[in-house]
């Protein structure tokens, strides 16, 4: 196995054993009082579920620095980042627990333990809280841990205590606000029962109408000998009726500012704003949320990952997104079919592309080009090259 020395223990100091569980400090303040968390806001949850959904779908690859380019390394490490980092876990609700750990409260921390040199598990850490120490900082978790002797992945660091992160709630704040107020007068309003349809006036003495029942005796003596859709016959200045058209939330503008303030929070957490429910899917958008918003969190695991695990410095760990990205097949099979004939692509590794399995033709993982598909290290022996041989 190569590199067998870069999977035993990176953390060499000692660390404290059964951490107490203390209360969660982070991310659970009061948006609206009444209302709800942050971290139980739907709006917000949607969002933070959906980032953590993609990053965890990703394949994470150790990779090693090689002459001719960075090449994948398959041994224990790999398979333990990438597969069972966790024993109660597996990788992607490990990964899922991180990212919404980030986002939530910007912090996510994760204990490793340890089998003699190796690593173990990897335990992640809720309740914790950080407390500076000059130009260092200690993690409390029931005791004091060193920030080397874990893994500390941080989401938009604080502008002062720099170690710690901030999570998404100074992006959405005053909005998560605001979309709370739109969804309790929604709420309201749509429970209310000051909406009568029809006011009816009639002549009769004021302490009559004070008595429910003899206002109720009143009313069906018109509606219950009626049947529906049959005209009531009243006496001319005896009732007047008036029809009210109530008020709807259209009229009120709630919903187009409840929509303005759900753009604005995937405006602000980096998401396109279909997968709020508003508009519809776009593949170029998409896309971009790919590249931008989930790969700028898996950058952070990563690299932590490669900072704390990692003794070489030939070594890195990196997500894979090219399985989360949107392509059509007809591009993609050309893209491939250039690749192949360009002789950049093996006829396995276009295969490979598209889920499946490498051919047993030694001849499907040489490097081709046009020219009737010959090897590339042939392509100077053609006859045509070198005058010919008279045939043609």
């Amino acid at each position: 196995m190569k590199g067998g020395d870069n999977i035993k223990n990176p953390f060499k100091k000692k660390r404290s054993q059964s951490p107490v569980e203390c209360f969660f400090l982070g991310g659970n303040e009061t948006i609206l009082p009444g209302y709800t968390r942050l971290s139980d806001n739907e709006e917000i949850k949607r969002c933070v579920y959906k980032i953590a959904d993609l990053t965890s779908n990703m394949t994470i690859m150790l990779m090693e620095n090689g002459k001719n380019g960075d090449i994948r390394l398959k041994n224990e490490l790999s398979k333990k980042i990438d597969i069972n980092p966790n024993k109660n876990m597996t990788r992607k609700s490990f990964i899922h627990k991180i990212v919404t750990d980030m986002c939530m409260t910007g912090n996510s921390v994760v204990l490793p333990s340890f089998s003699g040199d190796y690593i173990d598990n990897l335990i992640p850490l809720n309740g914790c809280s950080f407390v500076s120490k000059g130009d260092t900082y200690a993690i409390r978790h029931g005791t004091e841990i060193n920030p080397d002797d874990v893994l500390h992945f941080v989401l938009n660091p604080h502008e002062t205590q720099y170690f710690q992160g901030v999570g998404l709630a100074p992006l959405v704040y005053n909005t998560i606000r605001n979309v709370a107020q739109a969804n309790a007068t929604k709420t309201g309003f749509l429970q209310s029962k000051w909406k009568p349809s029809l006011i009816i006036s009639i002549n009769s003495d004021n302490e009559e109408l004070q008595d429910k029942d003899k206002r109720k005796k009143i009313l069906d003596s018109y509606t219950e000998t009626t049947e529906a859709g049959e005209p009531w016959l009243i006496p001319a200045g005896d009732m007047s009726i008036e029809k009210i058209q109530p008020l709807t939330l259209n009229d009120l503008a709630i919903q187009d500012s409840l929509t303005l303030d759900l753009k604005t929070i995937a405006c602000a957490i980096g998401i396109p704003p279909f997968m709020l429910g508003i508009g519809e899917f776009n593949k170029d958008q998409y896309n971009n949320f790919i590249s931008t918003t989930i790969m700028s969190i898996a950058t952070v695991i990563q690299q932590e990952l490669t900072k704390k695990l990692l003794y070489s410095p030939n070594m890195y760990f990196k997500f894979n997104p090219k399985s989360l990205m949107q392509y059509d097949i007809k591009d993609k099979v050309q893209f491939v079919k250039e690749m192949v004939s360009g002789g950049m692509l093996s006829r396995n590794e276009g295969r490979t592309e598209f889920d499946y399995s490498p051919a047993d033709d030694p001849g499907m993982n040489d490097f081709i080009v046009l020219e009737n598909y010959i090897p590339v290290s042939d392509v100077g022996n053609q006859k045509k090259l070198k005058g010919g041989d008279g045939s043609g």
